[in-house]
């Protein structure tokens, strides 16, 4: 047999196989693997009960112009009785196949000379910039004294290395529950070293929305100033940047009730000049989820509940937004809307999560995040029990796509390679799987970075990674 006709066979014989590979994957591009490993803070003292060491938690993903993967996450959460953030932030890039950390806290070489000198850090978040440049901002406390801040590390190889912690935002609170809280970082795709970052206030509800602004790579930053703060306050703040430059920043807002109570909604706010004026809000949708729980012991699921995802197209400026809600049967489901007006007007929510399970309790999903890709296609990507057995409460990751903007979405996809119980996570508040789970894209194939649970208590959680379209 010649060369060329071998080469013919083989080519045809691996495009077989992978048509083979795709259809028994349903989608899935690449197994989900772990990227965490032991802590690289074992050793940092715990002056307070409620540390779980080898905790990782709420992950975020980001992925470079050229194609780099980088993925982090709190390392080492604080559960119950002292739950609040953890030892520090670890990062991970598919650049080394390794994990890294900046020195947001004294755990992981923060001074004060570096502003790294505070005893915990949370809420991590990834934005790439158009020149390559990767930033991670962090929320980081101390419990004894209230301090706390918002600051920026930014690596200039994917990851790799960091940079010392910029300070966006310093005070001194009267407790660690009087702080600032929910930071989310953007990196504008379309101009070189703009960046923003927006937060809420945590004080008795909720707080207003805070902005700053760097135009210099997230070397120095602009004053906070409030940009939403008419009604009891705001949780989840992120900002998207349509393509005409528009900054669209959305959060879930409560408004108080004349008879007690709050009425929750995700609402947003735009401005057309770089953050130094905003409008008034404009109404998403209603929020009414009731917080998912354990189908086995009715425990509560820290899984995101009040909170959301957003996603804009990146050329034609259409606005994707994804949250739980109980509004389709009663427990948590996944609710999506869109927007075709880069958020100007949206369509009623539909339901994404599609378990058929016998019992309302095992049909639960929660912890939803949204992507959209260059072709178009939106993902969404969240937990739920359809493959637990009664009585148990195993858990799965999956994911949904759409072609057509989200007017219709295929079956879902497991992302998991195997099921794990929602009973083995951290006590935080809850059983601690969540609050978000990253979703982003690489060319048109989706990364999903997500936290799963164990059977060893040594290691209570991972943090895995999965590529699929």
């Amino acid at each position: 047999m010649s060369s060329a006709r071998i080469r013919a066979v083989v080519v045809a014989a691996l495009a077989v196989a992978a048509l083979a590979a795709q259809a028994a994957g349903a989608g899935v591009v690449s197994p989900a693997r772990a990227i965490s490993g032991p802590s690289p803070f074992s050793a940092c003292p715990n002056p307070v009960a409620g540390n779980v060491l080898n905790a990782e938690v709420e992950p975020w993903v980001a992925v470079s112009p050229h194609g780099a993967v980088a993925a982090a996450w709190q390392q080492d959460r604080w559960g119950d009785p002292n739950e609040g953030g953890a030892h520090g932030l670890v990062a991970w890039s598919s650049f080394t196949n390794a994990t890294s950390f900046a020195p947001f806290t004294t755990c992981s070489g923060g001074t004060a000379s570096n502003n790294g000198n505070y005893d915990r850090a949370s809420d991590v978040w990834l934005s790439y910039g158009p020149d390559g440049v990767l930033y991670q901002v962090a929320l980081v406390f101390d419990w004894f004294t209230g301090d706390d801040a918002i600051t920026v590390s930014r690596s200039t190889d994917d990851g790799a290395t960091w940079s010392s912690p910029s300070v966006v935002y310093r005070t001194k609170h009267t407790s660690f529950t009087h702080g600032e809280d929910k930071e989310a970082i953007t990196a504008d795709p379309f101009h070189p070293g703009v960046v923003y970052v927006v937060w809420d206030r945590y004080s008795d509800h909720k707080g207003p929305a805070f902005f700053s602004k760097s135009t210099d790579g997230g070397r120095t930053w602009s004053d906070a100033t409030v940009i939403y703060g008419k009604d009891a306050g705001t949780i989840g703040n992120q900002i998207l940047v349509l393509p005409n430059g528009t900054l669209v920043d959305f959060f879930a807002n409560y408004v108080a009730l004349k008879a007690g109570g709050y009425a929750l909604s995700l609402d947003a706010i735009r401005s057309s000049d770089g953050g130094a004026t905003w409008s008034g809000p404009t109404v998403v949708s209603p929020m009414t989820p009731n917080g998912a729980f354990d189908p086995k012991t009715g425990e509560y699921i820290r899984g995101g509940d009040g909170l959301f995802d957003v996603a804009a197209d990146p050329s034609t400026g259409a606005v994707y937004a994804t949250w739980q809600d109980s509004m389709f049967e009663g427990v948590d489901q996944v609710a999506f809307s869109r927007s075709a007006d880069g958020g100007l007007t949206w369509s009623m929510p539909v339901r994404v999560s599609t378990s058929t399970a016998p019992t309302a309790a095992y049909r639960q999903a929660w912890a939803p995040s949204v992507d959209v890709a260059p072709n178009h296609t939106v993902a969404i990507t969240y937990y739920d029990f359809r493959l637990s057995p009664a009585g148990g409460d195993l858990a799965d990751y999956w994911s949904a796509t759409s072609l057509n903007g989200g007017s219709t979405w295929s079956s879902a996809t497991r992302l998991t390679t195997s099921s794990f119980p929602v009973s083995a996570a951290p006590d935080a508040g809850g059983l601690m799987v969540g609050d978000y789970e990253g979703l982003a894209h690489s060319g048109n194939t989706f990364v999903g970075a997500f936290e799963v649970t164990t059977t060893d208590p040594a290691n209570p959680t991972d943090i895995q990674l999965v590529k699929f379209n």
